[in-house]
């Protein structure tokens, strides 16, 4: 690999500059960096090997993104060490916030099997199955065992605030948004159905969940430190949204809107990621939501240099370079491309450069680096 600007070894993040960048209120000389999610396989290295720290692994009892962490002593130290890496990682890979996300203990059908990512083969993947959900029936709705918010909930949160260096900030999210639990409790195929054939138990299912994300961003709202919540909520694929997009206005943007108006009163901002194309809902999102900002960007469906055309007056644009072109182009093909993008993007402000989705596996740790080395020029 060739040498890169990052790690940075005395990094000045300026997370006041982050934010007055996406609201528009004054224009950097050059876009700042956002990334939704870097995957482990890909910041192992860099932190092992060009940074000198050392890894610590999560296991069951100390996995965060489900909620259900068991907090001993023993566990604890596992989890503080893992967060300070990932704090350090993200200062010191020039970003202005680290972000993470930790869902409540919703429990559902997933499906797992090995990691292909070269490297990465001791690791698992999961996704979410197609058919049956747990909650099929109103006798499943009453005996769903549906959490609480706890403290527990919030360690990882807490201590990540407690721990920001000078001008870091903190952006995180319940870890799945209203939509994308509701399809995992039910299953894709059945909601589908059950949209038409059982509207009233999908509704039911929908504001029970509603009720439990808002209380949840409640509790994120006591922070110190948070300065956006950046809700992930998948509505599309290729080609459209998932479903109707009558019905998701009929039953998951009043929760988003109840959402942006929440973090609005709190003096925060609510991004959105949402995968695939969803350009049927996008004015709903701007005008009658009242998002902030809006990430996940995929060539084949609106690029970002697009969507920068027809919405960047309005919202942040989020990321937006191309994870395909990202996993796939040589480094110097990419660093061509990542230009590209910048140079349509960041006029005016309200861009931030990333990755169009997120940091996966399969993606080499050169490309990763290629594309937060032009990022920093």
């Amino acid at each position: 690999m060739g040498s890169f600007k990052v790690p940075i070894e005395k990094p000045k993040p300026d997370i006041q500059r982050f934010l007055d960048a996406m609201t528009g209120t004054k224009t950097p000389d050059k876009a700042p960096m956002v990334e939704y999610l870097v995957d482990n396989a890909v910041m192992r290295p860099i932190l092992e090997d060009m940074m000198g720290r050392t890894w610590v692994d999560t296991s069951d009892k100390t996995e965060y993104m489900g909620g259900q962490m068991d907090l001993s002593h023993e566990n604890r130290a596992d989890i503080d060490a893992w967060l300070d890496n990932q704090i350090a990682f993200w200062r010191h890979m020039g970003y202005d916030f680290i972000r993470c996300e930790v869902s409540l203990p919703l429990p559902a059908v997933a499906l797992v099997t090995q990691d292909t990512a070269a490297g990465n083969e001791s690791y698992n993947r999961a996704w979410q199955g197609l058919h049956d959900g747990p909650i099929q029936t109103w006798d499943d709705f009453e005996r769903y065992p549906w959490p609480e918010c706890t403290d527990a909930n919030f360690y990882i949160h807490q201590y990540i605030c407690e721990h920001l260096p000078d001008g870091f900030g903190f952006i995180t999210c319940h870890a799945g948004g209203v939509y994308e639990h509701v399809s995992r409790l039910i299953g894709y195929e059945n909601l589908c159905l059950m949209l038409y054939d059982n509207p009233e138990l999908v509704k039911a299912v929908t504001d029970r969940l509603g009720v439990l994300i808002q209380q949840y961003n409640e509790h994120l709202l006591q922070l110190d430190g948070l300065v956006a919540i950046f809700q992930g909520e998948d509505f599309g694929f290729n080609t459209q949204t998932l479903i109707p997009p009558k019905h998701i206005r009929e039953l998951f943007l009043p929760w988003h809107k109840k959402y942006a108006a929440q973090i609005h009163d709190a003096g925060r901002l609510y991004f959105l990621h949402s995968c695939g194309q969803i350009t049927a809902i996008m004015e709903d999102l701007i005008e009658d939501v009242g998002i902030d900002g809006k990430h996940s960007f995929q060539d084949n469906c609106l690029s970002v240099v697009e969507a920068k055309r027809l919405y960047g007056d309005r919202i942040a644009l989020l990321g937006g370079i191309d994870v395909h072109k990202l996993a796939h182009l040589p480094p110097d093909e990419l660093r061509a491309y990542v230009r590209h993008v910048i140079d349509h993007c960041s006029p005016g402000g309200r861009f931030a450069v990333g990755a169009g989705n997120s940091i996966p596996s399969y993606v080499t740790v050169e490309n990763y680096l290629t594309l937060v080395d032009e990022a920093l020029r």
